[in-house]
Order: structure tokens, then C-alpha cells, then sequence
């Protein structure tokens, strides 16, 4: 696929283009980049099939998230013509499989093959983490199961951080997780509200969290790294663009 890769600026994308690679059923991350996209910045969304996990059987779900594989190829070959400058992955879930060395050769791999630089969820939430001080006791929400909470719980853990709570919201589907409220959404940070936790991180690009991460703040007195603001914010910073993103939190409009 790398075979003399290109990347352009044109009357709207001044500055640089962002190719956003999400899942087929995700409505979340789209609209959520755009709103963070600098004057200068264009984003250009290409789609990914994944197969369903079964929500009825864990077994057979732990199964699904350690095997799934999307069409992750096909999406990059059709957003690459138009020449982007990074990609940034919208689909967390399978970037914190394994460990820190792992997340870090698929992150090469895909850069590699892109030729680009390729900005994959669990990298950019560790880099978020490590911009707003390294905090090392952190509570993670998400809109998954148990078994996806415990990768994601190892993940971190392996990283050397002290997950003190995580909360899966458990949705029944992929367009569910978009359909979760402010309300259901603020409940789960609560029960995640523990003194000793240091930072806050949300996983789980179709849940709609990156609007209220200012709120969030506010409300619970601790940063709140989100894996859509990450991500964005961290492609964004790879390809040298600096400029606050206000009204995302902590981590987009001061780092």
C-alpha cells in the first residue's frame, strides 16, 4: 500500500487533511472530530466492516474481542487518495489488546504500511495521560462487558498504571453505545468518583463523551482523558499542528 504516498493541501484544507477511519455503524466519532477540526483542517471519514459481538454469551463475546478482525485495509485504500497527512483510527477496542509492546507494533505496522503517521486509540490515550502529568491511578469508563473491561483493565496495568475502578455501561449493540444519555454517561463517572483515582479515561469511540469532558472536569475535579479527544488531539500534535481545541477539556486546549 505504501508505494509513493502523497499528501496535499487544497482551498479548504489549508493546513492539512486528517483521513478518520471508524466502524461502519459508528455515528459518534465523525461528528465529534469535526467539532474539534481547526480552522485550516479538513477531516475525511472512510468506513470499516466489523462482525457483531454476541452480548448474550461472554464466552463467545471474550472470544469475538480477542479474534475479530474488520476490513481495516480496504477503508485505508479508498481514504489514502485523497491524500491525507495522518490517519487517525476510530475504532478503539482492538488497540488495547496485549500489552504496551504490542500497541506499539501495530501502531508501527500501520505506519509502515500508510506510509503516514497512524494514530491509534490506546497510544494516544497513554500520550494524553503522559502530556497532563502522568497520572498513575486512573478509573476508566466504557460502554462494554466485562470481559472487554478486564483487556482493557490489563491494558492499562501493563502500561504501569493502577486502574482503581472501571465501569462498562454494557450496551447490547454498537448503534446502542450512541444511545446512551448525558445523564447514564454522568452516572457512570460517578461511580468511577473514587479520592484516590487521579484521572479519569474514557474508551469506547461510539460513546458521545468528548462534549461533556469539560463539564466532567468541572464536576469531579479530575482530567478526563477520552480516546475520541485523544486521538484527535494527538494527530493533530503528530503532524505539528499546536493550537488549542477549546471546549474539550484539559488535555485538547492546553497541551
Amino acid at each position: 500500500m505504501n508505494q509513493e504516498t502523497k499528501i496535499s493541501i487544497d482551498e479548504l484544507a489549508t493546513r492539512a487533511k486528517i483521513a478518520v477511519i471508524v466502524p461502519s455503524t459508528n455515528t459518534v466519532v465523525q461528528p465529534e472530530m469535526d467539532a474539534m477540526r481547526p480552522e485550516g483542517v479538513t477531516n475525511h471519514v472512510s468506513r470499516m466492516l466489523l462482525p457483531v459481538r454476541p452480548y448474550d454469551d461472554m464466552e463467545l463475546y471474550r472470544q469475538a474481542l480477542e479474534n475479530e478482525k474488520g476490513n481495516l485495509e480496504d477503508a485505508l485504500k479508498l481514504v489514502l487518495h485523497c491524500e491525507p497527512h495522518a490517519i487517525a483510527h476510530g475504532h478503539s477496542i482492538h488497540s488495547f489488546r496485549g500489552n504496551s509492546e504490542r500497541a506499539q507494533a501495530e501502531e508501527q505496522h500501520l505506519e509502515q504500511l500508510t506510509g503516514l503517521p497512524f494514530i491509534t486509540p490506546s497510544r494516544a490515550v497513554l500520550a494524553g495521560l503522559n502530556a497532563i502529568g502522568g497520572p498513575t491511578k486512573i478509573a476508566v469508563l466504557t460502554p462494554y462487558w466485562p470481559p472487554a473491561d478486564s483487556l482493557i483493565k490489563d491494558f492499562f496495568e501493563s502500561c504501569g498504571f493502577q486502574v482503581v475502578a472501571n465501569h462498562g455501561l454494557k450496551a447490547t449493540g454498537p448503534i446502542a453505545v450512541s444511545q446512551f444519555t448525558h445523564e447514564q454517561i454522568m452516572a457512570g463517572f460517578q461511580v468511577l468518583n473514587q479520592p484516590t483515582v487521579e484521572a479519569f479515561v474514557h474508551v469506547g469511540t461510539n460513546l458521545p463523551v468528548s462534549a461533556m469532558t469539560e463539564h466532567i472536569e468541572k464536576t469531579f475535579g479530575k482530567p478526563l482523558i477520552g480516546v475520541n479527544v485523544a486521538t484527535y488531539w494527538w494527530a493533530l500534535r503528530r503532524i505539528g499542528i499546536m493550537d488549542p481545541i477549546p471546549g474539550f477539556g484539559l488535555l485538547a486546549q492546553k497541551y
